[in-house]
C-alpha cells in the first residue's frame, strides 16, 4: 500500500523569504517522490516562530494526522515543526497515536528519543548563543556601538565609534511628551493631540498611550528610556513564550544590567526627567490607594496544575501556607484526608529529576545534540549574509541620500514623506539585524567547550532554578516540559503516609536510569516512577 505523505515547511523572520519555503517543499518532494510515496498536502507557514503552536498550517496538518489522513509527516528538519521540546513531545505523541510516522529529510526517520534529545540540544545550545550575544551587546555600549533603535534618534553610518545621534524633529516630540506629562497630562490625552497635529508614531501610523505610558520598571516607552538623559541600558530584561499561544512574557533582570552615560545622545534635561518621575509616583500612589487588582492575585506554586489525588483525579490545592491538599477532600467529595508539605513533595520530585539526567545515556545523546546544533553554525556562510546585508543598508542610505539631496534642491518634502519613513525603518531593521548576525557569528567562533561540564552546569542552574522561589514561573515552565502530572494516594507503608509518583510521557530518557523491567517507550510512551 502506497504511504500517504504531507509534507511541512516553515520560516520564521523576515530575513528568509518566500524561496525558503520553496527549498524546503523541493527537498521535501525530491525525497517522498523517491520513496515512492503519494503526497497528500503540502502545509506551509511564512514568518511564524516555531514557539506557537497556533500556526494555520501546522494547525491545518495537525487536523489531517488527527482524522487519518496521512501516513508520513515529512519536514526538512524537525525544528521546523517548533522550537519547544514540549511541543515536539506532544505532537510525537500524537504522531504516534495516529500511526503516522515523522521523517526529517536531513536528520532521517525520527523516533520517541531523537525528537527529545534534538529538542533538548538545541535549546541548551541557543541559551549558550543568547548569553554571548548578550556579552557583545555589553562589550558594544563601551565602544558606543548601540543596537537601539529608539525613537528620537538616526543611524550614523560609521564602522567605529558612536553609531547614533540625535534627530531634531524626533527630539522635539520626546520634549513635548515630557513636558506635558509633567504638566499633568495624561499618556492618553498626549497621544490624542500627537495624533491631531498628524505626527507619525515610531512605527508609523497613530500614537497608542502604552508607547508613551510603556513599563517603567522595564525602563519601556518613551517617558522611562533612560536614552533621552544620555544613559544607555542594557540586558535590563529577558524573554519567554507562553507554551500555548506564543505570547511574550518579560522578565527584569537586574544582575545582568550594563549601563554607559554617553552625553551627546541627551535630548531631556535632567530637570524635567526627575519632574516626570515625580508624576509617575504620584500616580502610583493614587492607584495603590484605589486598589491594585494585579497585586492581589494568588502566586503560582512550583507544581501548581501538575499534582493530582490518586483517589478522585481531582488537583492538589495550597491548604495552608506550607502543605497541599485534595481540593475535592475540601469540598467533601472525596475521601483523601491526607496533606502534605509543599516541601516534602519537592525534595521528592527533585530527588527523581536528578537521577534522571545524570543518566550517562542522557549525557552522551546531548552531546550529540550540541554538536549538531554547532555544525548548523559552522556551516552557515556568516560572511556572505553580512555582505549582503550591508550591500542593503548602503542601498537604503544611497536612496534616502537621493531624496534629502532632491529636498535641498527645492522639492517639496511631503512628496517623499512616506518613502523617507519606510527607508529609516528599513536603515533600522537593517542595522539591527547587523548586529544580531555579528554577535551570532562571535559566537560561533567561540573554541568548543567541555560538552561534558556544560551540562553538569545546566543541571546545576536547573536546581538553583527549582529551589528559588524568587525563580517560580520559569521553574514551572521548565517542570511542564518534563512532568505529566504528580500523582498524590495515600500510603502507610510509603514516606510520610503519602505515595507520590511522577507520571512523564520521556520513557525512552529515563529507560537506562531505572534499569530493565520498566515498561517499554515503544509501546507506552507513559512512565511511572515512584518518588
Amino acid at each position: 500500500m502506497t504511504k500517504r505523505a504531507a509534507i511541512y515547511a516553515r520560516y520564521s523572520s523576515d530575513r528568509q523569504k518566500d524561496t525558503s519555503l520553496d527549498d524546503q517543499v523541493s527537498m521535501a518532494r525530491r525525497f517522498a517522490e523517491s520513496q515512492g510515496w503519494e503526497i497528500v498536502g503540502i502545509f506551509t507557514d511564512r514568518q511564524k516562530t516555531g514557539r506557537n503552536k497556533r500556526r494555520p498550517g501546522f494547525q491545518a496538518l495537525t487536523d489531517c494526522v488527527e482524522a487519518g489522513q496521512v501516513d508520513v509527516v515529512i519536514v526538512e528538519a524537525v525544528d521546523r515543526l517548533t522550537r519547544r521540546i514540549a511541543d515536539a513531545l506532544n505532537h510525537f505523541d500524537l504522531f504516534r497515536f495516529q500511526k503516522t510516522d515523522l521523517h526529517s529529510v536531513t536528520e532521517g526517520p525520527q523516533d520517541f528519543f531523537k525528537v527529545l534529545l534534538a529538542g533538548l540540544g538545541a535549546q541548551f545550545y541557543a541559551e549558550s548563543v543568547a548569553a554571548h550575544s548578550k556579552r557583545a551587546m555589553k562589550g558594544g555600549i563601551e565602544r558606543g556601538r548601540l543596537h537601539t533603535s529608539a525613537y528620537g534618534y538616526r543611524n550614523l553610518a560609521v564602522e567605529t565609534g558612536l553609531n547614533r545621534e540625535v534627530d531634531p524633529a524626533e527630539a522635539e516630540v520626546v520634549l513635548r511628551i515630557f513636558e506635558e506629562f509633567a504638566d499633568g497630562r495624561s499618556a492618553m490625552a498626549i497621544a490624542q493631540g500627537l495624533n491631531a497635529d498628524r505626527i507619525d508614531a515610531p512605527k508609523g501610523g497613530s500614537w497608542d498611550p502604552s508607547s508613551i505610558r510603556g513599563h517603567e520598571a522595564r525602563g519601556e516607552g518613551i517617558l522611562n528610556n533612560s536614552l533621552y538623559i544620555g544613559v544607555v541600558r542594557v540586558c535590563a530584561t529577558s524573554r519567554s513564550y507562553h507554551p500555548e499561544s506564543g505570547a511574550q512574557r518579560v522578565v527584569l533582570t537586574p544582575d545582568e544590567i550594563v549601563e554607559a552615560s554617553i552625553p551627546e545622545l541627551r535630548i531631556v534635561p535632567q530637570a524635567l526627567w526627575d519632574q516626570v518621575k515625580a508624576a509617575q509616583a504620584l500616580r502610583r500612589q493614587k492607584v495603590a490607594a484605589k486598589g491594585n487588582p494585579v497585586a492581589a492575585r494568588r502566586t503560582r506554586h512550583l507544581f501548581s496544575g501538575l499534582m493530582v489525588c490518586g483517589c478522585c483525579g481531582g488537583r492538589f490545592v495550597k491548604h495552608s501556607t506550607t502543605s497541599f491538599k485534595c481540593g475535592e477532600a475540601r469540598k467533601g467529595a472525596c475521601t483523601n484526608q491526607l496533606s502534605m508539605s509543599q516541601k516534602r513533595i519537592e525534595k521528592r520530585v527533585f530527588d527523581c529529576i536528578r537521577s534522571a539526567f545524570l543518566s550517562p545515556e542522557l549525557v552522551k545523546q546531548f552531546d550529540k545534540a550540541v554538536a549538531t546544533e554547532r555544525k548548523k553554525l559552522d556551516t552557515r556562510d556568516f560572511d556572505g549574509e553580512l555582505t549582503g546585508l550591508r550591500a542593503e543598508l548602503a542601498t537604503a542610505q544611497g536612496r534616502m541620500d537621493g531624496i534629502l539631496h532632491s529636498i535641498e534642491e527645492g522639492a517639496r518634502f511631503a512628496t517623499f514623506k512616506a518613502r523617507a519613513a519606510e527607508l529609516d525603518a528599513e536603515i533600522i531593521r537593517i542595522t539591527a539585524l547587523i548586529s544580531k548576525t555579528e554577535a551570532t557569528w562571535h559566537s560561533s567562533q567561540i573554541a568548543s567547550v567541555d560538552i561534558k561540564a556544560v551540562y553538569a552546569s545546566a543541571i546545576a542552574e536547573m536546581e538553583i532554578l527549582l529551589g528559588d522561589p524568587a525563580l517560580v514561573d520559569q521553574a514551572h515552565e521548565l517542570l511542564s516540559t518534563l512532568i505529566r502530572r504528580i500523582v498524590l494516594t495515600p500510603d502507610e507503608a510509603a514516606p510520610h503516609g503519602m505515595a507520590v509518583t511522577l507520571e512523564a510521557g520521556i520513557a525512552d530518557l529515563l529507560r537506562p536510569t531505572l534499569g530493565a523491567g520498566q515498561p517499554d517507550g515503544g509501546t507506552n510512551d507513559l512512565l511511572s516512577i515512584s518518588c
